[in-house]
């Protein structure tokens, strides 16, 4: 201990606050809080020195100690959280990105929009999430819009301006047009209240309200607007059908877990609103290999909460954090209402804290195998080598399969690994041309004949592997077809039977079955669900080309720059037949002869 170090431990005051160990350059090593500066910090030096796993690693790098004097605990905790994340610390465990997770954003116009948004401001916008995936968040961002007719542009809109015309969404049911002047405020204000309602899980209020008005609307025999009413009611229903029922007593809850491995952590947090499991994800921590259990869930608490857009009342942990009084009088404050943290022993709530951890292993394992598979030296082709007994590390190795959805437009697709990553330019698909009915064997043979008949042809090059997607049905399609080219006995070919990820062997009865935990398994997965995907996208390609024919196409004067305007204003051809003549007309290029034309036609084919 040096003399600055000496002086500073005399210094201490024996107040809240925190503290910050630096090195000899001034860097901040461990951020820390305490209700007692003093005594905290003291605990880390001599003969008795505060018991920790990096205490041995950190304290010789101790050159000097700051500290901040705050008024209470609480206030430490929060001044911890955001000194963390603007020194990013060696020594603490630290909440991975956490600024590249999406929020949900309303703003406080005087008609709000809802956008999707990474960065949160101080504006007076209230921010729901932090939400992990930016694509799961469109989605949402899209689902609310169909239940709540929220405005998504970025038009500057003032109350009586109504120079602007009702866009698609208008037309769509998914806004309510206030650049138009279509609805007053009060009514408008009233929807976005909804829309924070539902962002918070409380959905009950809102569904009530809703079958309100359109008891009301009917009442008054204003069936249109009562419909109105009924078609939100419906959207928001569809949306909560998709969420698991957790409990019967209609409670908000996080439920907390984790797994530690090596200097990185995965917490899951699944989020229970109104009973219902209405979302989980995933976050990662770094600095975890000298940390204890106590350590992970504190730092993530009070990282993940001050900045979360709610907070629950009651939060179900793994393990017990730090000063559990003072975190929870920090969230109790943050929330308006007392909160709750509770580490279960037993029953639903303890099965729920497994089922945290054990999806948040999985999700740290793949993403640890990830990035093996990103190294030069792939662990998993080495592996594979030796399990297979391949004369040489795969250095290529070219997976099919086949999509045959009820003998209709069946075709076959080749992806292709080099060192373990996808080659997409050797990416081939192809049109099953011989076979008929549903005969996935032989259709497996036809593609594999063709590939390697072309291949031997052109003299392109040959895979140090040949995997195909299934068990022995499609290994002996695949061998015939190799024995057809004449390349049967040189050919390194398996087998994956996706049901219990079976691998089969030619000339093996019993099929060789790997470790979940095994990369060489991992490796090959992925190379065949790759395989997969590749096959139904261009399936799915064909059978949208088969359904371009639309209804327009029988209608005069509508060739294909009409059509298209007229998809992209309506959205369906449903939207299209309530539509009026006037609606028609708003869409460039269609006069009044050809609205009366189009009105007529879809008028007379709507059954």
């Amino acid at each position: 201990m040096n003399s600055i170090v000496e002086k500073k431990l005399e210094s201490l005051p024996s107040k809240p606050g925190v503290y910050l160990m630096k090195d000899q350059d001034g860097k901040v090593l461990y951020v820390g809080k305490a209700s007692s500066l003093s005594r905290r910090v003291r605990d880390y030096f001599g003969p008795n020195a505060r018991l920790h796993a990096m205490t041995p690693n950190l304290i010789p790098r101790v050159k000097d100690i700051d500290y901040i004097i705050t008024d209470n605990e609480v206030e430490a905790l929060i001044l911890e959280s955001n000194l963390v994340k603007k020194y990013n610390p060696r020594y603490n465990v630290r909440l991975k990105d956490d600024k590249r997770y999406p929020y949900l954003k309303v703003t406080s116009e005087d008609f709000p929009r809802i956008s999707m948004t990474r960065i949160v401001e101080n504006d007076g916008s209230k921010y729901y999430g932090p939400y992990v995936h930016a694509k799961a968040t469109r989605q949402t961002l899209k689902e609310i819009t169909k239940a709540f007719p929220i405005r998504t542009c970025d038009l500057n809109i003032e109350e009586g301006k109504t120079d602007n015309r009702p866009c698609l969404d208008f037309h769509i049911g998914r806004c309510l047009a206030p650049c138009a002047g279509m609805v007053d405020k009060e009514e408008y204000q009233e929807v976005c209240q909804s829309v924070g309602a539902f962002l918070k899980g409380d959905s009950r209020p809102v569904i009530r309200k809703l079958m309100d008005k359109m008891n009301q609307a009917a009442a008054d025999l204003n069936f249109e607007r009562a419909a109105h009413f009924r078609d939100r009611i419906e959207n928001i229903e569809k949306i909560l059908q998709k969420q698991n029922v957790t409990s019967s007593r209609g409670e908000d809850q996080d439920v907390i877990g984790f797994y530690r491995k090596d200097d990185e952590a995965c917490v899951q947090i699944l989020m229970v609103r109104g009973g219902k499991l209405l979302d989980k994800e995933h976050f990662f921590m770094n600095g975890t290999e000298e940390s204890s259990s106590t350590d992970i869930i504190t730092a993530f608490i009070t990282q993940y909460y001050h900045d979360a857009s709610f907070v629950p009342k009651t939060i179900i942990l793994q393990d017990s954090p730090e000063m559990p009084e003072v975190i929870t009088k920090w969230l109790s404050e943050k929330r308006g209402s007392n909160v709750e943290l509770h580490v279960p022993q037993k029953g639903r709530k303890l099965s729920m804290v497994e089922m945290a951890s054990k999806n948040a292993k999985s999700i740290l394992e793949r993403d640890k195998q990830q990035k093996v598979f990103k190294q030069d030296d792939n662990p998993a082709l080495i592996a594979l080598k030796d399990i297979l007994s391949l004369p040489t590390q795969p250095h290529r190795i070219d997976a099919f399969d086949i999509s045959n959805m009820g003998g209709n437009m069946a075709v076959g697709s080749m992806v292709v690994f080099i060192d373990g990553k996808p080659e997409k330019s050797e990416y081939r698909r192809f049109r099953i041309k011989t076979v008929k009915g549903q005969d996935d064997f032989a259709m497996m043979r036809e593609v594999i004949t063709r590939r390697f008949r072309g291949a031997l042809e052109e003299d392109k090059p040959l895979p140090d592997l040949l995997l195909v997607d299934g068990g022995k049905g499609q290994l002996n399609a695949a061998l015939i077809a190799l024995r057809d080219v004449e390349i049967e006995e040189s050919q390194p070919i398996i087998g994956l039977a996706k049901k219990f990820e079976e691998i089969y062997l030619p000339g093996q009865s019993e099929p060789i079955i790997l470790s979940d935990r095994d990369p060489a398994l991992h490796l090959i997965q992925r190379i065949r669900d790759e395989a997969h995907r590749f096959a139904i996208a261009y399936h799915h390609k064909l059978m949208e080309k088969t359904m371009s024919v639309s209804i327009l196409d029988y209608i005069p004067n509508i060739g294909p720059k009409r059509k298209q305007m007229l998809m992209q204003y309506f959205g369906s051809i449903e939207n299209m037949q309530g539509a009026s003549i006037d609606d028609l007309r708003s869409v460039k290029g269609i006069t009044q002869k050809i609205a009366e034309d189009i009105k007529k036609y879809l008028s007379s084919n709507s059954g």
